[in-house]
């Protein structure tokens, strides 16, 4: 299990690389942030989408 309460984007791309070695995730935290300070992987209709971009594939807004 893996899971975040209200993490920025930055916390869930690092979630999301590593969500195939648990059986439960749960990282929509950056959902409930209304200024959040980065772009890169997310979770849309619970699926994770997981940047194209080199690394994390975090970029600051």
């Amino acid at each position: 299990m893996m899971g975040c309460m209200t993490e920025s984007t930055i916390g869930i791309s690092a979630g999301a690389a590593l969500a195939p070695f648990c059986d439960y995730a749960d990282l929509d935290g950056a959902n409930l942030i209304a200024n959040d300070i980065a772009k890169g992987s997310q979770i849309i209709n619970g699926k994770i989408h997981l940047s194209e971009s080199n690394g994390l594939g975090i970029k600051l807004r």
